[in-house]
This record gives C-alpha cells, sequence and structure tokens, in this order.
C-alpha cells in the first residue's frame, strides 16, 4: 500500500509515512469537519484506539481525508484525538486514486473526494478493507466492525 504520498504535520514539519514492518488501521472519509465524519466515523476509532493497540497489536490508526494537512491538523485538535489518531492529509487525492478509493462529490459541492472506508493493514498489505455503499451511510466502515474481523 502506498502510504508515501499521504502527509502530516508533526511539530509543524511534514512527515510521510510507511507502513512497512507495521500493523495499521487507516480509515477514509469524504472530508474534516463533515457531518458523519466529525459525530460518528473518526469518534469510533478514538474510542477503540487503546483496544486496537493492546487486544490486536496495532501500531498506528490513521485518518485520512483528501484536505490539506493543515486542515487535518486543526480538526484532529478541534476532536481532541491527537495522540489516540494520525491524521493524514491526501491534498490531492493521488494516494485514493492509487487505491481506487476516490470518488467524484462535485455534485455536492465537494469535489473530488474519498469513499467512507476502513482497513487493516499489515506489513503493508491490506488484509481487510470495508467501505461504504455510498459515503453518507456509516454501516461497515466504523472501528467495531473492523476491530470483530481482525
Amino acid at each position: 500500500m502506498c502510504l508515501a504520498c499521504l502527509i502530516t504535520l508533526d511539530g509543524g514539519h511534514r512527515q510521510s509515512l510507511s507502513a512497512c514492518g507495521k500493523k495499521v488501521v487507516i480509515f477514509g472519509l469524504p472530508g474534516a469537519f463533515t457531518g458523519v465524519c466529525t459525530a460518528q466515523h473518526v469518534p469510533s476509532f478514538a474510542k477503540y484506539a487503546d483496544q486496537f493497540k493492546k487486544d490486536k497489536g496495532v501500531d498506528s490508526i490513521i485518518c485520512v481525508a483528501v484536505n490539506d494537512p493543515y486542515v487535518m491538523n486543526g480538526w484532529a485538535e478541534k476532536l481532541q484525538c491527537k495522540g489516540k489518531l494520525d491524521f493524514y492529509g491526501d491534498f490531492d487525492s493521488k494516494f485514493h486514486k492509487h487505491v481506487q478509493l476516490d470518488l467524484d462529490l462535485s455534485s455536492g459541492l465537494l469535489g473530488h473526494r474519498s469513499h467512507r472506508w476502513a482497513a487493516y493493514v499489515e506489513n503493508g498489505i491490506i488484509k481487510q478493507l470495508n467501505v461504504e455503499k455510498v459515503p453518507s451511510e456509516f454501516k461497515v466502515s466504523d472501528a467495531k466492525t473492523l476491530y470483530e474481523q481482525m
């Protein structure tokens, strides 16, 4: 899984991501500060963060959206999730295009975004992938479902 194109801000510095040799939970969503993403998707992973790490040996839990890293950093601060989850911006949607999870939401005034999804990745290999049929749904991409599948 090509994660090198994802960018986060760590102490104000750009930092890329590698999943080699790691167990990673990664979830994608249409956008920072949007309804379901803010009220349900991110909170579900924040709630299960300790369990993923303790029970499943997960090294990191990553939230990714087609937003710039500054927006993702501000959203993480607003949600008070820094330290539990890592937030990465896919500003040009290269990552989502590469894994074929990009979505054109121009009709909803959002432009090109991400499907709502969640995955378990081990040593760069996707072991489990759950994708919602429509981005407004939140039925299979939640933390509890992924946790139980691992």
